[in-house]
Parts: C-alpha cells; sequence; structure tokens
C-alpha cells in the first residue's frame, strides 16, 4: 500500500513468481469394484434386522418362505445371502421343519477366519501378527490397570491359578492362556481393540501349525500372566504395559528360535477356519 492506496499486483508481471506448472493429476476416490449382487444385499438386510431390532442370540428369523416373499428374491439367491451369513457367524441355519435361520454372536475366532483369508491372499507372514500383538498388546494392558473392575481383576487371577492347576497338562494350560488374554482384552475398555487383538492371539496361538509348549515354557509363561496379573490388580498402568511387552517378546523370540519355519511362513486360511 502505498499513500493509502492499495497496489495491486499483476500476476502476468514476469517479476511476480507464479505458480509451478505440474503434471500431478487430481486424485478421486476409487469407486466400488463391485458388481451389485441381491444376496449381498439381502444379507445387508438381515443384518440391519438383528442390529436394529437388538435381537438376542438364539432369535428365530423370518423362514425361508417369508423371507422369499419379502425379498421377492429366488431360493438360490437368498440361500447364497444366508449361507454367507452363517460363514460369517452371524447366523446358524437348522435344518428340518422347526429349523430355519437362527441369530448367533460371532466372536474373535469368527474374525480371525475373515483376517485369515485376506492374510492369505496377502502373504502376511506369522512374524508380522506378533509383531502387531507386541505393539498392541501391552498398551491393551496398561488400560486394563486402569479400568479393570475388582471383579475382572478376580477373573485375571482365577485364569493364572488355572494356569497353574493345569501346568502338566498343556491342552488345558493354553486353554486358560487363552482366556487369560481374552479377560485382559476386554477389560481395557475398548471393544475394538479387544475383539482384535484376542482375534490375533488366536491366529498366532500356533499349536495347529505344530508349535510346542513344553512344560519349560509353560513355566515361563505362567510367571509372566502372574506378574501381568500383579500390576493390573494394583492398577499399575506401566508396570502392567511393561510386563506384557517382556511376554510378548518372549513369545516372539521362542516361536523365532524354536520354529524359524513357521515363523516366516504365511498365514493359512484353513490353519484358522476349522
Amino acid at each position: 500500500m502505498e499513500n493509502g492506496v492499495a497496489m495491486i499486483t499483476d500476476v502476468n508481471d514476469p517479476g511476480v513468481d507464479s505458480p509451478p506448472e505440474t503434471d500431478r493429476q487430481p486424485r478421486r476416490r476409487p469407486t466400488t469394484r463391485r458388481a451389485y449382487k441381491a444376496a449381498l444385499s439381502i444379507a445387508q438386510h438381515i443384518v440391519d434386522d438383528i442390529t436394529t431390532g437388538r435381537l438376542r442370540p438364539g432369535t428365530r428369523l423370518d423362514r425361508e418362505r417369508e423371507m422369499l416373499v419379502r425379498f421377492n428374491v429366488g431360493r438360490g439367491t437368498l440361500r447364497e445371502a444366508l449361507r454367507f451369513l452363517e460363514m460369517s457367524g452371524v447366523i446358524i441355519v437348522k435344518a428340518g421343519p422347526q429349523g430355519g435361520p437362527i441369530v448367533a454372536e460371532p466372536d474373535a475366532h469368527d474374525l480371525a477366519s475373515m483376517l485369515g483369508l485376506f492374510f492369505q491372499l496377502r502373504s502376511m507372514p506369522f512374524s508380522a501378527l506378533v509383531d502387531a500383538r507386541e505393539l498392541l498388546e501391552p498398551e491393551l494392558a496398561g488400560r486394563a490397570a486402569e479400568f479393570a473392575t475388582a471383579d475382572v481383576v478376580q477373573e485375571i487371577v482365577d485364569s493364572v491359578r488355572g494356569m497353574e492347576a493345569f501346568l502338566a497338562d498343556e491342552e488345558n494350560f493354553i486353554a486358560e492362556n487363552d482366556r487369560f488374554h481374552d479377560i485382559v482384552a476386554a477389560a481395557a475398555d475398548n471393544e475394538m481393540f479387544a475383539l482384535l487383538v484376542s482375534s490375533l492371539h488366536a491366529i498366532t496361538d500356533g499349536m495347529p501349525l505344530g508349535i510346542s509348549y513344553p512344560i519349560e515354557r509353560r513355566e515361563a509363561v505362567l510367571r509372566a500372566h502372574s506378574a501381568v496379573a500383579d500390576a493390573i490388580g494394583t492398577h499399575d498402568a506401566e508396570g502392567a504395559r511393561w510386563a506384557m511387552r517382556q511376554h510378548i517378546r518372549e513369545f516372539h523370540k521362542y516361536v523365532r528360535t524354536h520354529f524359524p519355519d513357521i515363523y516366516r511362513q504365511p498365514v493359512r486360511w484353513r490353519d484358522i477356519a476349522n
């Protein structure tokens, strides 16, 4: 501005810097790659019915003949939709005159199966999943120490006692181990992370792949779980994070050292969805 008069810059003036030219193309969000499928639309409507109606597990849905009229489709299309929902753990289809679709309760194992399919298609190695657990589980243990109620703490302690009772029984010991990780994840007060971590834990169980846990390894796991439980019981968030991190790192090292082929191999859907 000179003498109170605003100066207008001429963008065509060669002495003025102009925006650089670029060949960059505008980025657009990709459109769906899937063609419309009536069966998928029907499956989505059924899920909407379950969630908006807050239908509890065990609730019977409409029979096939009623759904055929409602959705105005052929029997093959409807059954395709129901098969998809059954494979996803959303419903159970019972045969017979008194059968039909019944609301189920999808859990971490159903999510693990879906993830396993994608992991195999992506050639995701077993090691990548253990890496993910090493990042996520310590934080959930810390949150569990902050939010766990007295009842939840007692459940965690009880799972540790269960592992101690079944120390000589590998199968039951591993079942209690699974229970421990599920309770800690659920106690973190974030259902999405709890479901994800429980599904990753189900995939990295490793027993279907041939990973074994001899008595000395079970004793180490018991000590690690006891340390995590003690920290959560005293609401020591940092202590819980540290103890869980050490535990997952030891598991990471154990698999890498003793089962290197499994550690490097891609996850297979068939090893999860059984």
